[in-house]
């Protein structure tokens, strides 16, 4: 298995915009700043067989929150509604590919969830296809 933690705040995936016949990505900065944390994390070639990736999209309680719901929200009762969580894993997984994974179209299962958490952080697990057949056989 391999585990990718990037220490930020996820964003979600948006469609590029068009100015004046000119194409441009609203996420192009945040794409490449998840792509050299990616790199720093993983240094091997990409995977090109059948793979199985998991996300996991913490972020922080709002500040406006009481302590007991804020409470509530760190133990899992509230999550968070402010944001798209299959747009957040398509941004991902974008930046992903070429560096951890060949390409998007070897994903055999994909899953993704969000939560709140003292600390704002996207955690990338990936297996191989026989990785997660023989762990689970165990």
């Amino acid at each position: 298995m391999i585990e990718i933690k990037i220490p930020w705040k996820a964003v979600s995936w948006l469609a590029p915009k068009q100015n004046r016949g000119r194409v441009y990505d609203t996420r192009a900065a945040e794409k490449r700043a998840a792509r050299l944390c990616i790199k720093s994390q993983y240094d091997a070639w990409p995977l090109s067989g059948y793979i199985i990736i998991q996300f996991t999209f913490l972020f922080k309680p709002p500040v406006s929150a009481s302590k007991k719901r804020k409470a509530k929200m760190l133990a899992g009762e509230i999550i968070p509604t402010h944001v798209d969580c299959t747009n957040c894993q398509k941004l991902y997984e974008d930046c992903l590919k070429k560096i951890v994974i060949y390409d998007d179209r070897n994903v055999a299962e994909i899953s993704s969830k969000k939560l709140y958490a003292d600390k704002e952080m996207i955690i990338i697990k990936i297996w191989t296809l026989e990785e997660h057949n023989n762990a689970n056989n165990l």
